[in-house]
């Protein structure tokens, strides 16, 4: 049966602002940030940071949630994802905040940017300009500029190249590029085999797509996954206006496994992996499948795709469900990038 899906005119045709050309160059995107300059001075932290903050909304604090799942075994200090205009009490003087804003306008960042300054905070900042950036400039602080895309929610790979150049400049971690560029090129790869000249018969993210749609996707995943995890949560928002959940295991197996039964809604389960699982996290997540399978009589899918880095084990699962979660709006012929009842929240 003929499909959307195999049909380059049709795609288009719910794709005006090219979103999906922005998904299939994630990975040169990625490589040309690694080249972009800062637009500031860029000082260095002024004292050694006793934790670090990285503030942002949406696409831009999904970035965050990506580097710290990255680096969580290769620093000591304590760091957060924040996602409120409030700042944690114990900001200070000793924080390294980093403010991420793609459009630079954010409102709820551009507060808590203030804020940790008046609190003496080390500053950094990452978008595309906006106030942001003159705010840098007024205060003297540094700003890496993004490169431009559809949407906020594009700039994903830009904006973890720039958060983790960032984090290396103020010394948190070792220089990231080598990893960063081997995770490029594992993904040019994927991208090659689900772009979409890739027909549905040989295209596993089209098939998924398609099995999506009427359902009620519920991710699970690792905590070391959950980047990924809401990453994918989010995109389905997004781009395909599918409202989905996330929950991590193995809480998920105390509480929310009594719900699966008798349910009357589609769900779809769908299980994010990695290659670096423990025999007891092996037990556990077999234990929970099968818990909710039995209960529910829906099977649910996997995503596990091997990678050679710690990036690329997070990165190589985003870049095929972001082109899940695009197919997916194509099929229910909806326009990936427009979002309306954002704009919508953001005017009132």
């Amino acid at each position: 049966m003929p499909t959307v899906l195999d049909n380059q005119k049709a795609m288009s045709l719910h794709d005006p602002k090219n979103m999906l050309g922005a998904v299939e160059s994630f990975s040169e995107f990625m490589s040309s940030q690694l080249v972009v300059p800062h637009a500031g001075p860029g000082k260095r932290q002024r004292s050694v940071s006793s934790n670090v903050v990285i503030m942002g909304m949406g696409g831009s604090a999904s970035a965050g949630d990506l580097v710290l799942d990255w680096i969580s075994n290769k620093i000591t200090l304590p760091a957060i994802v924040h996602r409120d205009p409030r700042l944690p009490r114990f900001v200070g003087s000793n924080t390294l905040f980093v403010a991420i804003s793609y459009s630079g306008e954010t409102r709820e960042t551009l507060a808590a940017f203030r804020g940790a300054r008046k609190r003496g905070a080390n500053l950094v900042a990452i978008g595309t300009g906006g106030k942001l950036q003159e705010l840098c400039e007024e205060f003297g602080v540094s700003f890496i500029e993004v490169q431009p895309a559809p949407a906020p929610r594009a700039a994903l790979g830009q904006m973890v190249v720039a958060t983790a150049i960032a984090l290396h400049e103020q010394r948190i971690i070792q220089d990231p590029k080598n990893e960063i560029k081997l995770a490029i090129r594992e993904l040019g790869s994927l991208r090659n085999r689900i772009r979409r000249q890739v027909p549905l018969s040989q295209n596993p993210a089209k098939r998924f797509a398609e099995a999506l749609k009427g359902h009620l996707p519920v991710i699970f995943g690792l905590r070391r996954m959950a980047s990924v995890a809401r990453r994918f949560k989010n995109q389905l928002a997004e781009n395909s206006k599918t409202f989905a959940k996330y929950s991590l295991l193995p809480e998920a197996g105390h509480n929310e496994v009594e719900a699966w039964a008798n349910q009357r809604f589609p769900l779809l389960p769908i299980f994010i992996r990695d290659n670096s699982e423990s025999e007891f996290e092996r037990s556990m997540l077999e234990s929970f499948r099968c818990t909710i399978t039995k209960a529910s009589q829906v099977a649910p899918t996997q995503v596990r795709l091997k990678a050679r880095t710690r990036l690329g084990e997070l990165l190589m699962p985003i870049l095929y469900l972001d082109f899940v979660s695009v197919y997916l709006a194509f099929l229910k012929e909806v326009d990936p990038t427009d979002t309306p009842w954002i704009r919508f929240y953001r005017k009132n």
